[in-house]
């Protein structure tokens, strides 16, 4: 059986581990806060004291990290996955990261004989822990199908983009679009229907049929109207992705103006020291501006 790596113990990455554990995949994990993998090690998990060390016990080296720097830390810098690779190991790095980086990162791994796929996942840490992501994978299509009893574990729901590395982040950038721009529409609807003298609830209740039902509406709207913003996919994290959305955008031409202004009321939120709460904590900005509350107070 594969000896798998994990690098990156997070809300996400925890039960992500754990799923292989649960599997009966031998299991090495770093973290760079050791107390995080503490549940993971009970259960059996085997604890690396460097990326360099998770790649050099494992077959398989999965990265769940921050974003594109935090992967090219712990994948290509000092005591990295590559620095304990070897040519049969496969790397798959499962962040959301910009797609330039998982092209480079790629080219890197594959100069030391290494395969990447890159293989981004939707869903919240409870999706996580139900093992029903949805994951999309770029990079060779061999490399993927080896990989497939692996993601299989983790997944309802897996999409192959296509050979070239960075079509996986590519496609995960296009998914938060349209969950970043869905979570401001139902932002705006709280707030307007607040305002109008309407219970935002009612709001819930109409959209859970016809054509405006939103997975965003259902997941986010509830937890607007108990304010609670509790991370699930931070504002920091959707800003960093919307960045990159209107990046990739620029590059080919393409006008986003509906993410765009997601993207700026993101930046305000952000702005107010609300990086590290839900990303439906956009609401509050948009609560400001019309001096209301979607509980029913004026706002000052």
């Amino acid at each position: 059986m594969q000896r798998i790596g994990f690098i990156g113990i997070g809300l996400m990455g925890s039960h992500m581990a754990r799923h292989f554990l649960h599997a009966g995949y031998p299991l090495t994990v770093w973290n760079r806060s050791k107390e995080k993998a503490a549940d993971l090690l009970a259960a059996g998990a085997a604890w690396a004291s460097s990326p360099r060390e998770v790649a050099h016990t494992s077959d398989v080296v999965i990265t769940m990290v921050t974003d594109s720097n935090a992967s090219e830390q712990v994948i290509c810098g000092s005591d990295g996955v590559l620095e304990g690779s070897r040519k049969d190991t496969i790397l798959i790095d499962m962040g959301s990261i910009a797609p330039e980086m998982s092209q480079s990162i790629a080219e890197r791994a594959l100069a030391q004989g290494v395969l990447m796929l890159d293989a981004p996942v939707t869903g919240n840490p409870k999706v996580a822990q139900a093992g029903k992501l949805g994951i999309m994978v770029g990079g060779p299509r061999k490399t993927f199908e080896a990989c497939l009893p692996l993601f299989e574990i983790l997944a309802a729901k897996i999409v192959y983009v296509g050979e070239q590395n960075g079509m996986g982040t590519t496609l995960k950038l296009i998914n938060n679009l349209i969950l970043g721009v869905a979570i401001e529409a139902v932002s705006e609807a709280m707030v307007l229907s607040a305002k109008a003298g309407i219970d935002p609830q009612k709001v819930i209740d109409i959209t859970s049929v016809g054509g405006a039902r939103t997975g965003a509406m259902e997941t986010r709207g509830p937890r607007m109207i108990k304010r609670d913003f509790s991370p699930g996919f931070s504002t920091d994290n959707m800003y960093k992705d919307l960045s990159s959305v209107i990046k990739l955008a620029d590059e080919h031409g393409v006008c986003l103006p509906a993410t765009t202004t997601a993207w700026d009321i993101l930046r305000a939120a952000k702005s107010r020291g609300n990086g590290a709460l839900d990303s439906c904590c956009v609401m509050t900005v948009l609560e400001e501006l019309a001096h209301t509350a979607v509980n029913g107070t004026e706002s000052d």
